[in-house]
């Protein structure tokens, strides 16, 4: 009897010990993550007023940030879209999630609604206007199911843009050309309307759906 007792506290503590070291890992990522992107030489780097400019946000947009990490895009697109707006951040990682409701508490910025997405699905809820996606297509394996996923929560009409490398690509990045991205793009309904290498390393390609 006391040989199952022990058994039994002992794999409850391995179960606590692994969620911990699961939370604490995540809010270690989420921490660095948050870090990095919003140092200053990466936001000049990436020109962010010059990218919110291209898109051409309108009052009462409704947008998604596939891949928001600490929120420095979604606020801009809030801002442009207007209280009429809606902006959907979205990421997988629910520390960083949090980091920006708090973020958008303190700033007064109520046209911001997170989303859980998962690796295979953001989980918009519904169609938007714009579906805004910056450094985060190289995390994802599947990239051109991803693509066909997104196309489905577009309005006809709308838009996707994609900020990526076209070298320098960070480590373990799935690499991806231009012509790759246009391809899985076409195959999903959308085609190529414009593309900018104003930002160092990297373009910007804004797809619109047919």
């Amino acid at each position: 009897m006391n040989r199952w007792i022990i058994i039994t506290i002992i794999s409850f503590v391995v179960i606590v010990v692994l969620l911990s070291l699961t939370v604490f890992k995540s809010r270690i990522k989420s921490a660095f993550y948050i870090d990095h992107m919003e140092r200053p030489e990466r936001t000049e780097r990436m020109h962010i007023a010059r990218i919110v400019e291209t898109l051409n946000i309108q009052a009462g947009d409704i947008i998604a940030d596939i891949g928001a990490g600490s929120g420095l895009f979604a606020r801009e697109f809030a801002v442009q879209a207007t209280s009429s707006g809606k902006i959907y951040a979205v990421d997988i990682n629910s520390e960083i999630l949090k980091h920006i409701d708090q973020t958008s508490k303190e700033k007064g910025i109520t046209n911001i609604i997170t989303i859980h997405s998962s690796e295979n699905d953001p989980k918009i809820p519904g169609k938007v206007d714009l579906i805004f996606m910056c450094d985060t297509l190289h995390y994802i394996d599947q990239q051109e199911a991803y693509v066909r996923s997104m196309s489905s929560h577009v309005k006809t009409n709308g838009r996707i843009a994609v900020v990526s490398f076209h070298k320098n690509w960070p480590p373990m990045a799935n690499k991806f050309s231009q012509q790759d991205l246009t391809a899985w793009m076409n195959k999903a309904g959308l085609t190529l309307l414009e593309s900018y290498d104003f930002i160092q390393d990297e373009y910007l390609n804004i797809y619109r759906k047919k």
